[in-house]
This record gives C-alpha cells, sequence and structure tokens, in this order.
C-alpha cells in the first residue's frame, strides 16, 4: 500500500527553505516559490542551496553539471539557467557560489 505521508526530513527541509525565502525575499508566495524549487528536486537534478540575495536556486545535475536558475511564484526558470561548471570541474562551480542558504545533504561538501 502506497502512503502519502511525505517522506522523513521532507517537511523539515521545506520549513528550512521556506524560512530561508522569507529571510532574503520576504513577502508573500514563500511556500508556492519552496514548493517550486523541491519539485525541481527530482533525483536527477539535487537543490544545492539558494544565491546570495534569494532570487536564484544552485542545482547539482548527478554530478554532471551544477547551474544556477531564476525562480520566483510561477516556478523555475530552467531557460534562464547559468551553467557554473561541468564534468569534473562541479565541485569547484559549486565552491564559487556565494550562498544566503545550502541544504544540509550538501553542507559539507561546501565547507
Amino acid at each position: 500500500m502506497a502512503s502519502s505521508a511525505a517522506p522523513a526530513g521532507t517537511t523539515e527541509l521545506f520549513d528550512r527553505l521556506c524560512e530561508a525565502i522569507a529571510r532574503e525575499e520576504g513577502g508573500g508566495d514563500v511556500y508556492l516559490k519552496a514548493a517550486h524549487l523541491l519539485r525541481r528536486d527530482n533525483g536527477a537534478y539535487s537543490l544545492v542551496g539558494l544565491e546570495a540575495g534569494g532570487e536564484r536556486a544552485v542545482y547539482h545535475y548527478e554530478g554532471v553539471f551544477s547551474s544556477v536558475m531564476p525562480f520566483d511564484a510561477e516556478g523555475v526558470r530552467q531557460d534562464e539557467a547559468e551553467t557554473l561548471a561541468r564534468n569534473e570541474n562541479v565541485r569547484e562551480g559549486l565552491h564559487r557560489v556565494s550562498y544566503s542558504w545550502v541544504r544540509p545533504d550538501y553542507r559539507d561538501l561546501l565547507d
């Protein structure tokens, strides 16, 4: 039987992301923005964090590349993505970003 309950930690991640967006941008649509960011976090793409300023999110794609993408209440704008690095330079690309929030899974990598 399939469960509709969120996996452990998912709610906490959503809450932390909402807090980070609110801290950076304030205003409304915080929950909607966070939902869009986590919807793109689908296994192939991993949400790494928010770039300082809170207007763009950093994603890591299966170790192949890292990129930043603007987002708003309408969604993540992949067509405006900027590639940070590819292949063996992915880690370096992630380190070049100034973050306002980093997902807990990536904190050790980026310290």
